[in-house]
């Protein structure tokens, strides 16, 4: 791969840290803030909105502009927000500026995504997706790794004053050795909404990727305050470290197709990764501290196997409908993601662990049913 693609892969991990930095400071945020476990929700959901709706509406406006000019400038915007939440101290501004960068990141992504997909034989592209996904998981993971350690020794107001000056000095690196391209973009329509919809079994598939996301970022966001909760007085960098089962994530999303050829086919794959996921979910409810760590492994395995074999499975459409298929597949993941970072926090608040772990193990179970209407149909 070129030198350029390799920095714009650099460049994903750097982007996705951002959106969750916020995940192991929840425990300091609810005292800091003085909000309980929706409102520190919030704080993620927020910025998974934009990326639900980024597919289906931002092509409108991005599609004929050049795609490294827009990266630049949305680059430069993330930093200035980052800068800006070094400052704050209270609660709904934070709000506002994690909104803010919601609406900056998706464009980021959509320039990255056009540059490395443009001009590359079928062969090729898979590989650079591939390698795209796991800069993706790797930049999740970085952002709880760092914001932990750093709040750790620091604060969290530390965190946003390296990430403004990474993205700054990301903005002004020497672009001008990479060729322009376009964003192309894809402004779907209704009836190519419907028609994606409509392919065998793709409607049973997104609403099992809904559960699937809902499941993983609602534990994912709760997580921290549960291990205040076993552990009292343990530091953001412990939690952060907990985190550490995305590297088991990137594994299995490199070599999804031959697991799933090991395992049987991509449709039973997809049900045991979603079994695994909504069994690992049960078995955290009495765990401590380590055994919590211990899970996130096996959840964090599943999860990332579902999510690559799906992303497989729905771009069997036909090359006319792929762009629309894609759009409609990120809708629903990070819809899934919006509602499951957030509601669960309202039965946090009031029952506790068992009963959030309950509702995710809910959804996750009609994930697994909308996955078996795939086999009866």
């Amino acid at each position: 791969m070129s030198s350029p693609a390799n920095l714009l892969l650099i460049i994903t991990v750097l982007v996705f840290s951002v959106m969750y930095v916020p995940q192991p400071l929840a425990p300091i945020l609810t005292q800091t803030l003085g909000v309980d476990a929706a409102a520190v929700g919030l704080l993620v959901s927020i910025t998974l909105v934009p990326m639900a709706i980024a597919p289906l509406t931002y092509g409108v406006v991005l599609r004929k502009l050049p795609a490294l000019g827009v990266l630049r400038w949305a680059l430069i915007a993330l930093s200035l927000s980052c800068l800006a939440l070094a400052w704050v101290d209270s609660y709904q501004p934070f709000l506002v500026l994690r909104g803010v960068q919601g609406l900056i990141v998706p464009a980021c992504l959509t320039a990255l995504m056009a540059y490395l997909s443009a001009g590359h034989s079928p062969d090729a592209l898979k590989q650079i997706m591939a390698r795209y996904v796991s800069a993706t998981i790797l930049g999740g993971l970085a952002g709880r790794l760092i914001s932990g350690a750093v709040s750790e020794v620091f604060d969290y107001h530390a965190v946003y004053w390296g990430l403004a000056v990474t993205l700054l000095a990301a903005a002004l690196l020497p672009w001008a050795k990479a060729p322009v391209k376009p964003m192309n973009t894809v402004v779907p329509s209704i009836q190519g909404v419907i028609r994606a919809w409509s392919i065998e079994g793709n409607l049973w598939r997104f609403i099992a990727v809904s559960c699937l996301f809902f499941v993983f970022a609602g534990f994912l966001n709760f997580l921290p305050l549960r291990l205040a909760e076993v552990q009292p007085g343990i530091g953001p960098g412990l939690i952060g470290l907990v985190y550490l089962g995305y590297l088991g994530g990137i594994v299995t999303s490199l070599n999804a197709k031959r697991i799933a050829r090991y395992l049987g086919g991509s449709n039973r794959t997809l049900k045991l990764a979603m079994f695994v996921m909504v069994a690992s979910v049960a078995s955290a409810i009495p765990l401590g501290t380590w055994g919590l760590f211990a899970m996130m492994w096996a959840f964090c395995l599943s999860m990332f196997l579902f999510h690559s074999l799906a992303v497989a499975e729905v771009n069997q459409a036909e090359p006319e409908l792929r762009g629309v298929v894609n759009g409609l597949y990120v809708t629903h993941y990070y819809g899934g993601g919006v509602l499951g970072t957030w509601l669960p926090g309202y039965v946090y608040d009031a029952y506790g662990w068992g009963a959030t772990l309950g509702c995710l193990m809910l959804v996750g179970a009609l994930g697994l049913l909308a996955l078996l209407k795939i086999q009866g149909r």
